[in-house]
């Protein structure tokens, strides 16, 4: 009976979320029949070589232009199809990662929050991602693959929440009430320079810096709790059980500030301006600072 209780942590613990898992121990469930490897480049790198039995998708299958200015998540319905075509049912692990290119890694962070806000439940992102695959394993040919699997189509059916996403107006209205973090480099939250793609100066009044890639250490892998703490907490005054809204330059380096506050450190209501400074700082009517 102890031995069986043994077993049983160890299982437990084997397949306990992980908001961050690393190659390790991917590698140890790589052949789970509830885990879907998602890999976010772009198909030619995809080809070129990826993790056995990881999908491609691109990014543009979970977001849509509104008025050639900015982008939005797309639909739960649309969210659902793509579920479905890679595979995800409803208990699936669902592990993203990137090539490590420029902003590969805010793909992942995007799509596991359009995922999560359409009832996703158990997803995780690769520490480090590609690169640390290809570090672990170099000299294992068998741990990397040039193949596409057949995928059989899943049965993920989408359970939207609505608490997540918030527009202008929910932002306009929460300013000095809300806490609000910039996820963009400091250089254009104080205005020294201008984001692509934003007309304005600035960022949203009463709003931190809190830069996305802070929280990361230069190779991609993420700091420890204890220094990202000391960034949402000493610097950012952020509480796990108060709100606070996210927004950066268009709704990807925001979605990493959401997924490290919702998935890593368990803060209870964080939302998402996913229009962001592409429609904020294109305003007249908006407040900004420098």
């Amino acid at each position: 009976m102890k031995t069986f209780f043994i077993i049983l942590l160890a299982s437990l613990t084997l397949y306990a979320q992980d908001a961050f898992i690393t190659a390790i121990k991917l590698d140890k469930i790589l052949n789970d029949k509830n885990l879907v490897l998602v890999d976010t480049a772009d198909l030619k790198t995809y080809n070129k070589g990826h993790i056995p039995h990881a999908h491609q998708v691109d990014i543009s299958k979970f977001r849509h232009w509104v008025d050639n200015t900015y982008l939005l998540m797309n639909s739960p319905q649309e969210i659902q199809k793509v579920a479905r075509s890679l595979g995800i049912n409803k208990d699936s692990h669902i592990v993203l990662y990137g090539h490590n290119r420029g902003k590969e890694l805010l793909k992942t962070s995007y799509i596991a929050l359009a995922l999560i806000v359409n009832g996703a439940k158990h997803i995780s992102i690769l520490n480090g991602g590609y690169a640390d695959w290809d570090y672990e394993f170099e000299d294992m040919p068998e741990k990397f693959s040039t193949k596409k699997d057949k995928i059989k189509r899943g049965n993920f059916t989408t359970n939207f929440n609505p608490n997540v996403l918030v527009d202008l107006e929910y932002v306009k209205a929460h300013i000095g009430k809300v806490p609000m973090i910039e996820a963009r480099p400091k250089a254009f939250y104080t205005g020294q320079r201008k984001s692509n793609g934003v007309r304005r100066l600035g960022h949203i009044s009463e709003a931190t810096s809190s830069f996305w890639r802070d929280k990361f250490n230069i190779d991609d892998s993420l700091k420890s709790k204890k220094e990202i703490n000391e960034i949402y907490v000493d610097l950012n005054k952020l509480s796990p059980d108060k709100e606070v809204i996210t927004y950066c330059t268009g709704g990807l380096e925001a979605s990493m500030n959401w997924y490290i506050l919702t998935q890593y450190l368990h803060y209870k209501d964080v939302k998402l301006y996913d229009a962001s400074m592409k429609e904020w700082g294109n305003l007249d009517s908006t407040p900004m600072q420098k």
